[in-house]
């Protein structure tokens, strides 16, 4: 981000537009909004990628004392911003976090992720915060800084492109984004910033670079997951007895979702994705260790009160989670 970034969120806007054009112009941003959502639901949903590793010091960098970003449902994510550091590689997100917060005045560092030189991702922000890491769109993007200055022949290393891929294919498959229609950005295609480098979208194009790796970890995802169920939800029946209190918990998990449904543990292995409903006095562990062997991804929802259970799916269905697992 630039001083212009600063001056833009303290309101020190140019013109003088009346409050009629400004709602205008907001109630037309909103209806844009919704319709780029209605065509890009349209298509294929983007495959699932397993998380990478990723080491979480969103807790432990420097942090105002006082002030803290706003927060989103997590349904309201559209696309990932990239971004480089525009400085030595070796400065980690600690030292910008501390200028960021005591210089600028944020909450907190502007990013969610920083991938270093070598190709470690760090969560440097909780999802659910909006972050200053982009004049625009900040209540819908998710803000990806790359350690370096990648301006004139400067690229990132191979390390951070694998890391960086590796990351944006996951939350693209846990996001529903598309990554070549603009689910992925650079910093400067939303704004007149030379971010994230001069050779983003020229010379190199290492965008077209990223988006290939992205590809290919998608098709290879495709590939080892090709099943004829995608996501069963499991339910627990026994001798005439079944979980219907579940079964209503989950009814808008379900009509959101729309997984198959159903009691069948021999269906279940079938199935790409299984969601367990239930702890283990319903389904013991041999029935999760059964179905990872027949190469199911497997979550488990152990939670037994009917209410809590039903805040519990409400609360995915409204934050867009198909599954709370970090992997999945």
């Amino acid at each position: 981000m630039d001083d212009r970034d600063v001056r833009y969120l303290a309101g020190e806007m140019d013109g003088g537009a009346s409050a009629s054009t400004a709602e205008g112009l907001q109630a037309e941003l909103a209806w844009l909004r919704e319709e780029v959502r209605r065509l890009r639901s349209a298509l294929p949903a983007p495959p699932f990628v397993e998380a990478p590793a990723i080491e979480d010091r969103s807790e432990i960098l420097p942090r105002s004392p006082s002030e803290s970003y706003e927060r989103r449902s997590l349904a309201d994510i559209e696309r990932l911003v990239i971004h480089h550091s525009a400085l030595p590689a070796e400065i980690g997100p600690e030292t910008i976090a501390g200028f960021q917060v005591r210089q600028r005045g944020w909450p907190a560092i502007g990013y969610h992720y920083f991938i270093t030189a070598e190709g470690v991702i760090i969560q440097t922000n909780p999802l659910e915060t909006i972050a200053f890491h982009t004049r625009v769109g900040n209540e819908t993007s998710v803000g990806v800084c790359l350690a370096g200055r990648f301006l004139d022949d400067a690229l990132p290393t191979s390390a951070q492109l694998d890391a960086a891929a590796a990351l944006c294919a996951y939350l693209c498959g846990r996001f529903g984004l598309h990554a070549r229609a603009g689910g992925i950005v650079g910093h400067g295609e939303l704004v007149d910033v030379e971010c994230p480098g001069s050779q983003w979208n020229e010379g190199v194009r290492w965008r077209e670079e990223l988006l290939r790796r992205v590809e290919e970890l998608q098709a290879a995802a495709g590939r080892r997951r090709q099943r004829a169920i995608g996501h069963y939800l499991l339910f627990w029946q026994e001798a005439g007895r079944w979980d219907e209190p579940a079964w209503e918990a989950a009814r808008r998990y379900i009509a959101r979702f729309q997984p198959i449904c159903g009691f069948s543990i021999e269906t279940a292995s079938q199935a790409e994705y299984v969601t367990i409903v239930g702890d283990e006095s319903r389904f013991p562990p041999a029935v999760e260790a059964h179905l990872q062997e027949a190469g199911c991804i497997v979550e488990r929802i152990s939670e037994s009160d009917p209410d809590r259970l039903r805040q519990l799916f409400e609360r995915m269905v409204e934050q867009d989670l198909r599954f709370l697992s970090v992997g999945l």
